[in-house]
């Protein structure tokens, strides 16, 4: 395959401000919707009222009541669109209302009251922990490979530490947007979201029974990172519903503080991690126990503590190891998928624990993880061989040799021992190592049994049908890429089938780094059947070859569709009771360096610049990949350090960019991005993941900076300056 940089196919469109988004849709005769909402972190509802002075002649109101299958179907279905008798956090949605503007929404909602019996919250993990609730643990996984209690009996060292991480809101720049147009007995649902499958299937649960049929179509996404994955299938019940009470179209559309205060967000975590090593640094032994804060329903959370604990172990040989992961229910809006998916949080620890042993044993750190990192041949906790597309040892060369890592160690070491006092400053230089499982966790994909599909037009045109959806990180120009490489088809004879449940087949969801190298290769062999059918396989063949066999197979034929559905080769095999197998198909891999500054004032750190070598198995548009690399890193680096979201007895503070902090293009880091390509059998021309690994490995090189720069390991994101002068206080060196 060519090394593609393609233009992406939306950039035009975006750049010129004509790409038409959920809010720029002309709905004629729409009504608006509003949400009436929980001011209780857990009580009972003892009583609503509707004050007479109202005119509520002017507004629909739909509750609980009006509901016959009140949950969101995703995994445990304990979530209702609208709370009956019980409230679980602040903010969930108790009633719905609709009326032709927003003015008269807000009016109504001044003239309701609910009263309520309160209950006693968890809001914290440590609060539901006490609790000791057997309803509060939404899932349990335990993996344990060796001796553990033997090695560390005889352990002659043993570090251990506890970890923590905060919440992080997507910030993506299209607020949660949704629409519901009813046509006769179907109700066509449309917005801004990464799953119309998801969606799919939670209407259909929804309308159950009835003689409702919904459709979903994705409308031009500005940006989700997981914050339109499993949260649309709430509020696209919530159009649907109305729009079936009303007759008419509903607009539902959140503004920046309710976006904040009532939408998911990524899962903290507490986690404690203790580790055996020998004299020489060698890991012998790993005890980990994951603790995430799932909020008040299930979500997905159990998915995400499974890959939590998949990435836990890192990227480091550890022939014993015992992991125990909890999803623990609390009183706060339900946590659910972000960038990453629980990896972030499992790789901060493990990164700093290493760290921590580095410091203890007084070993330069990336000579612990050099001397720990997995070889080819080795296997992992699960079982799973390493041996194949297994390119982090090159990642890590690069990047030391980039970044220029060994000779700057030296130097910023002797700089805080003799100078940072004079200049107020102190630099650090940190490392971080990072993998990430390519697409659903262990039997996912094959349940999933993802379809894509192709159609050969008469005309010589292909047209691409899967329900993967183009959200900004460019699958719609990847999948050209892939099509017009095999076809040798230019971009414009491609098409993209717009992302209709009643259109497309479902290909699974945009999630989980998957859609390029699961769906990609579905595509990939949509092309071989279309090439078999036109006789052109196994042969060299031009445009003009190509056209001129699609117009000679017309003359016989009246359609030419071809699909896939995937299925893992048959290896691939995982046991979820033991999580004993492959986790996933492949991994994809990074190496990071950080440099920060620490100022010793403002106790405010920041990230100078950053180095980061991705083994991607093959970037099938490369400048688009080296872009995505360049996002997750800057993402990462506000989960590092800046965005820190504020809960307080289960409310969120935050309101919008002034208390809730992100990097600017100020705080951007000079940054230098590799790619190495170590590419995988069953992927596109050897692609694997790529869209989540940049964020994952981004955190804890900047933590690792710090850690080098304090003297001190690093505990805890986001590292604000509150949580650095505590660092500073603990810290070997004297300033």
């Amino acid at each position: 395959m060519n090394k593609h940089n393609e233009v992406r196919v939306d950039a035009a469109s975006k750049i010129a401000g004509l790409e038409k988004y959920t809010r720029d849709l002309h709905i004629e005769n729409a009504l608006l919707a509003g949400t009436v909402r929980s001011s209780k972190a857990h009580a009972r509802i003892a009583s609503i009222s509707f004050d007479e002075v109202f005119d509520w002649a002017k507004v629909t109101i739909l509750s609980a009541k009006d509901i016959t299958n009140n949950f969101v179907a995703i995994i445990k279905n304990d979530m209702p669109y609208l709370a009956k008798e019980e409230v679980n956090y602040i903010g969930e949605p108790i009633l719905l209302l609709a009326a032709e503007n927003e003015k008269i929404l807000l009016e109504a909602k001044k003239h309701i009251t609910i009263e309520y019996e309160e209950l006693t919250a968890a809001c914290t993990l440590g609060a539901a922990i006490e609790r000791n609730n057997t309803d509060g643990l939404f899932e349990e996984i335990y993996l344990e490979n060796g001796e553990i209690e033997e090695t560390f009996s005889n352990a002659g060292i043993i570090v251990e530490d506890t970890f923590e991480t905060g919440f992080q809101e997507h910030v993506y720049l299209e607020p949660q947007v949704v629409v519901a147009i009813p046509e006769g007995s179907t109700i066509h649902v449309k917005g801004s979201m990464q799953c119309p499958y998801y969606v799919q299937n939670a209407m259909n649960e929804l309308f159950r029974g009835t003689e409702i049929k919904v459709d979903v179509t994705q409308i031009m996404t500005g940006g989700a990172f997981g914050g339109k994955e499993d949260f649309p299938s709430l509020i696209c019940g919530h159009v649907a519903l109305l729009a079936w009470k009303t007759g008419r179209p509903i607009i539902l559309s959140y503004n920046r503080e309710e976006d904040i205060q009532f939408t998911t967000k990524r899962h903290p975590s507490k986690i404690h991690a203790k580790a055996a090593v020998d004299t020489e640094g060698k890991l012998l032994a790993l005890d980990m126990d994951i603790l995430l804060d799932s909020g008040a329903y299930t979500t997905l959370s159990p998915v995400v503590l499974a890959r939590s604990v998949l990435t836990s172990f890192g990227c480091y040989s550890i022939p014993n190891v015992r992991i125990h992961g909890r999803a623990i229910k609390t009183n706060i809006s339900p946590c659910g998928a972000f960038r990453g998916f629980g990896g972030p949080q499992s790789l901060f620890a493990m990164e700093m624990l290493v760290e921590k042993i580095a410091q203890t044993m007084n070993i330069p750190v990336w000579r612990i993880k050099k001397a720990n990192m997995l070889s080819v041949g080795d296997k992992l906790p699960t079982g799973q061989p390493i041996n194949y597309s297994y390119g982090l040892p090159q990642c890590v060369e690069k990047v030391l040799s980039s970044s220029g890592y060994e000779q700057k160690f030296k130097e910023f070491k002797k700089y805080n021992e003799t100078e940072s006092k004079k200049y107020g400053i102190l630099k650090g230089i940190g490392i971080s190592l990072a993998a990430h499982g390519c697409g659903f966790t262990g039997l996912g994909e094959n349940r999933i049994k993802a379809i894509a599909a192709m159609e050969l037009l008469s005309n010589g045109k292909v047209l691409i049908k899967t329900a993967n959806t183009e959200m900004g990180q460019g699958v719609d120009t990847a999948y050209k890429i892939i099509v017009s490489e095999k076809l040798h088809l230019p971009f414009e004879d491609i098409i993209i089938e717009e992302k209709n449940t009643s259109k497309v087949p479902n290909s699974g969801p945009t999630v989980a780094s998957r859609s390029t190298m699961i769906v990609g290769k579905l595509l990939l062999d949509n092309c071989e059947q279309i090439l078999n059918a036109l006789s052109l396989k196994d042969v060299e063949f031009t445009l003009q070859d190509f056209n001129e066999a699609t117009t000679e197979y017309y003359k016989n034929h009246k359609k030419l569709s071809v699909q896939k559905e995937y299925k893992h080769p048959n290896f691939i095999k995982f046991n979820e009771e033991t999580y004993k197998g492959y986790g996933y198909p492949v991994y994809s891999w990074s190496a990071n360096v950080a440099e920060v500054e620490i100022d010793l004032t403002s106790y405010q750190v920041q990230v100078k610049k950053f180095y980061s070598v991705h083994d991607v198995g093959k970037a099938i548009n490369h400048q688009q990949s080296e872009g995505q690399i360049q996002g997750g890193i800057i993402q990462g680096i506000g989960y590092a350090i800046y965005e820190a979201l504020s809960m307080e007895n289960g409310e969120v503070r935050n309101r919008g960019f002034r208390d809730y902090i992100i990097p600017t293009i100020q705080d951007i880091p000079e940054m230098r991005v590799e790619i190495v390509e170590a590419p995988y059998f069953n992927g596109p021309y050897g692609a694997k993941a790529l869209g989540e690994l940049p964020l994952v490995g981004a955190a804890p090189a900047v933590a690792s900076a710090v850690s080098f720069a304090i003297g001190k390991t690093a505990t805890k994101i986001p590292m604000t300056p509150e949580v650095i002068a505590t660092l500073i206080e603990k810290s070997n060196y004297e300033y």
